[in-house]
């Protein structure tokens, strides 16, 4: 349904108009009507009509001055005039500012209809241009994305690619280089999840529009991290000093915090030359991302620094040697412990920065899936860098601990309903998966727990469904086939690192495990 306002001074004869168009049951309807241009450039606003009727003849903003007005502020909306004047001033102005049609009073039904026809279409044409343009500029924002994706990811490496594609996506190269902010919102996650059902990528998309917003021309590129967790912005060194960057992340934090929620985060490297030195810009952003006060509230801006603080220690070495065995021994009591006592120990450090924490959580979720295998497929994503790097404030980090807390917890009752004997097996199990290329045999490991050796070998058989020595040598074999892959690698040496002394020997196990000597599987690796 099209939108018409009709603007006449003379009341009778804006009624008739009014009248007149209902009466042409056309797909249109009258929605505003206005004394004058001035009454009718409020209405606007209010109303966005596709099409204006208008006399020319009015007082305080007459009809060239309204005119004028529409062309220059409401270009999308398309005009007829109906006037009971045909001054050559008047035509010439309807001509000037592109009306569609001026038409004389009294006006007639077959001439209104054919005005407002033009008038329709010319609303449809400029609406069918509008969205010719938008998806040209949606076609090429996605394409320029993804370009300074691969670059940053180094998927586009060769500096002249990487030259002629720029050109091709109207990217400037500017003289004067240019700095990558990485920006993320510290409670992403929360936010995504209250307030838009969870849905991450609405709520990213939300953030670029924000973002661009608040850019608008200034010659920067906007771009999100491939996990699309982060902003990244390319800002040219002439059009964003330091007063000017900072104005604009400035403005993107109120911005952010008023409309959607959650505090800005952000990492700023120093200038480079050209976009192929993005890769390493953008990790120089990263590292000075993590280098901001973990228990920061407000924006929070970091420029990457050549010489870093120390690492603050939040857990030490004898700490995680007592997780460790709280994880391995199924207590998740002591897990709970000691992941609080990490959450008061970080209290007390205000200055830890996001690097900090993200470090002792990696080390921690190190530990859990060493400690505890085949823990519910749940839980893996915990092991996770994605899921750790989300970690940027004290509700994320309570919510991260909380869930490995309730994997440790699942992990040790799932403990205690399997039998002794079992949990001996895995335990061994976790042991020869370390230790597979030691020379280790059947007696050693019964030494070690203290089992008889004929018993360990039918219970290890009966849980694994392979006897021990086959375990160890697949272990053995499915390592060797991994390094062979390594073309540096020479034949003898892989024999040696997975437990082989005799090249000969090995070559002999290599084949009967895969139907090929070793060179013959490397050589399968190179045709493949």
């Amino acid at each position: 349904m099209y939108r018409i306002m009709v603007v006449d001074d003379e009341a009778p004869g804006r009624k008739a108009i009014v009248k007149m168009i209902e009466e042409l049951d056309l797909d249109a309807e009258v929605v505003a009507e206005a004394k004058n241009g001035e009454e009718a450039i409020g209405l606007i606003r209010m109303n966005k009509p596709h099409i204006v009727v208008t006399d020319m003849n009015m007082p305080i903003m007459n009809g060239q001055q309204f005119l004028e007005r529409l062309h220059r502020d409401f270009e999308e909306i398309k005009v007829v005039v109906i006037s009971g004047y045909s001054q050559f001033e008047y035509l010439k102005a309807a001509l000037t500012y592109q009306a569609c049609e001026y038409a004389l009073k009294p006006v007639s039904m077959p001439e209104l209809r054919e005005a407002l026809g033009k008038a329709i279409q010319a609303v449809r044409d400029h609406s069918n241009r509008q969205l010719e343009k938008q998806s040209s500029r949606d076609i090429l924002k996605l394409r320029t994305e993804v370009f300074l994706q691969h670059v940053a990811g180094r998927r586009i490496a060769n500096a002249a690619d990487i030259r002629r594609q720029a050109r091709e996506l109207g990217i400037p190269l500017e003289a004067d280089g240019y700095r990558v902010a990485v920006c993320q919102i510290r409670q992403f996650q929360e936010i995504a999840r209250l307030k838009f059902h969870g849905n991450a990528d609405l709520y990213m998309f939300g953030l670029e529009n924000v973002l661009g917003e608040v850019l608008q021309d200034g010659g920067a590129l906007l771009y999100k991290t491939d996990d699309r967790s982060r902003l990244c912005l390319i800002l040219p060194g002439s059009a964003y000093p330091d007063l000017r960057a900072g104005e604009a992340l400035g403005a993107f934090h109120q911005a952010v915090h008023q409309t959607l929620g959650g505090d800005v985060a952000v990492g700023l490297s120093p200038a480079f030359a050209g976009l192929e030195e993005l890769p390493d810009a953008y990790q120089a952003a990263i590292s000075a991302l993590g280098g901001c006060k973990f228990a920061y509230t407000g924006l929070s801006v970091c420029a990457a620094e050549p010489d870093r603080a120390a690492p603050i220690e939040l857990m030490a070495s004898f700490d995680l040697k007592r997780l460790s065995q709280a994880f391995g021994a199924g207590n998740a009591k002591d897990v709970r412990w000691m992941l609080d006592e990490f959450v008061r120990k970080l209290g007390d450090r205000p200055e830890a920065t996001i690097r900090d924490v993200h470090r002792e959580l990696s080390r921690m979720a190190e530990l859990a899936a060493s400690e505890m295998p085949g823990v519910d497929p749940r839980h893996e994503s915990l092991f996770e860098p994605r899921s750790i790097g989300t970690v940027m404030e004290a509700r994320a980090l309570g919510s991260y601990l909380d869930r490995l807390a309730s994997a440790a917890e699942e992990f040790a009752s799932n403990r205690r309903d399997e039998p002794e004997s079992e949990r001996t097996i895995r335990d061994i199990v976790q042991y020869l998966d370390g230790h597979y290329f030691e020379d280790v045999s059947l007696i050693d490991i019964a030494t070690r727990y203290y089992m008889d050796p004929s018993y360990l070998s039918k219970l290890f058989k009966s849980v694994t469904d392979e006897n021990f020595i086959e375990y160890v040598t697949r272990k053995r074999m499915e390592k060797a086939c991994e390094l062979l892959r390594s073309p540096e690698r020479k034949i003898g040496d892989v024999a040696e690192l997975v437990g082989y002394e005799n090249q000969r020997y090995f070559s002999q196990v290599f084949k009967k495990f895969t139907g090929h000597t070793p060179s013959e599987y490397r050589e399968s690796l190179d045709r493949s």
